[in-house]
């Protein structure tokens, strides 16, 4: 089971981590398990994107999730550098190797670089939870994408989840479709918290 508090971030880390779930659900033929994705307070964007691939989404009445959708930029500080009397000189290899310097503005042609990176990585996300999500395709992953937001219940009729639920239920789950009877497991929570000591007060140790 995949617990998943994320409102997404990194493209790339949010890549591999859906790369090792496909590994682990469908990949991995020797060793292929079940796996269910349990979302908490949040899963948006790079946090659904990692849950896309699960055999199960499970979510809570008001879990924010969805917001399939990609952002991308960088900021020009050039004017607070020349305020502050700040200058800078680089040396670069390529036409385009500081497209992501923050010392100039982009110009049209840099502009349409970043432009077609944002439309490949969102038809790549659009993908993924098409391919994970069997009730959508990509077109209708598009209608409830755009980088909109849904609250778990609405999600579930979206088909962007399967059930409404909490973590307790997302191990009953997991261990229902792995075929595991409930007196068969138990859960150990890490990290592991140390026992408190019990306290008395005063020199003789006899409490108060």
């Amino acid at each position: 089971m995949l617990r998943i508090d994320s409102g997404g971030g990194s493209a790339l880390a949010s890549d591999l981590m859906w790369r090792e779930i496909l590994k682990t659900t469908e990949e991995d033929s020797a060793n292929v398990k079940p796996l269910v994705a349990s979302m908490s307070n949040i899963a948006a964007s790079g946090g659904y994107y990692i849950a896309c691939q699960a055999d199960k989404i499970m979510a809570s009445p008001s879990t924010i999730t969805g917001s399939i959708g990609v952002i991308a930029g960088r900021p020009n500080m050039s004017g607070l550098k020349n305020k502050l009397g700040i200058h800078s000189d680089g040396i670069k290899y390529g036409k385009h190797s500081d497209l992501y310097s923050d010392s100039d503005l982009w110009d049209d042609e840099e502009r349409g670089i970043l432009r077609d990176g944002i439309f490949h990585v969102y038809g790549k996300f659009l993908k993924r939870v098409a391919d994970g999500r069997d009730a959508l395709d990509s077109l209708a992953v598009h209608e409830v994408a755009i980088g909109k937001v849904w609250s778990g219940t609405r999600a579930k009729t979206l088909n962007l989840i399967d059930e409404i639920g909490n973590l307790s239920d997302a191990v009953k789950l997991t261990a229902k479709i792995a075929g595991i009877n409930h007196l068969d497991y138990k859960i150990d929570e890490y990290p592991k918290r140390e026992k408190k000591s019990d306290f008395s007060f005063g020199k003789n140790n006899s409490g108060i």
